[in-house]
């Protein structure tokens, strides 16, 4: 199963050659209200204190094919992220550490330790937990007429992005990433965590 899922990333990454994302049409319903430098946490980040720790359950999948296990992320004290994913067979697939200008790989089963596999992994999972971002950050912040969600766009470490934030609430409803072939859409809701990236067909599901 595992070397099939490797032949299948790999002959997809053959074929990012070009391409670039669409048009944004996140924001249209909004309006501007200028740009303005904002703070990490008005993004809502997963983790925000260190000794805090989130468990998902976690599905692969990638057109006919579907892998199983569980991540366990957690804010260690110097504040970078320590993410593990583990096959519910019991193997660690991988073993990472985000910092804010850093991200390291501990360990990574042989399947999945390949640059490009890496790449889209660290792009995804410092996306995820909002490491792509300075703690302080400039943006565009656009907000919906008589509604609480705001839309920041973003230049961030892992590419163009657009956010969608539940003020209200207090999370994030949605965040496009550029990134060409490599393009990814993060879709939240109370269920689940999407990232989907339409142009590979891969999908990466979290839930409790």
């Amino acid at each position: 199963m595992i070397k099939r899922i490797q032949t299948y990333f790999l002959c997809v990454c053959t074929c990012i050659l070009c391409l670039t994302g669409c048009a944004d049409k996140q924001f249209s319903a909004m309006q501007s209200t200028g740009s303005g430098s904002y703070t990490r946490n008005d993004l809502y980040p997963l983790l925000t204190k260190s000794g805090e720790t989130v468990v998902y359950n976690m599905t692969l999948t990638y057109k006919d094919m579907s892998m199983n296990g569980f991540m366990v992320a957690s804010m260690e004290e110097d504040e970078s992220i320590h993410v593990v994913c583990t096959a519910f067979m019991g193997m660690t697939l991988f073993d990472f550490t985000i910092k804010d200008h850093g991200f390291d790989v501990n360990s990574c089963m042989e399947q999945l330790d390949r640059p490009i596999i890496k790449h889209i992994l660290k792009k995804d999972l410092v996306t995820l937990f909002t490491r792509n971002v300075d703690s302080t950050f400039r943006a565009k912040r656009y907000k919906e007429p008589a509604k609480t969600n705001l839309g920041y766009k973003i230049r961030t470490a892992t590419g163009k992005a657009h956010y969608l934030i539940d003020n209200e609430h207090r999370r994030v409803n949605h965040v496009s990433l550029s990134g060409g072939p490599l393009r990814a859409e993060f879709t939240y809701s109370e269920e689940a965590i999407l990232i989907a990236h339409p142009r590979l067909g891969l999908e990466l599901t979290l839930y409790q």
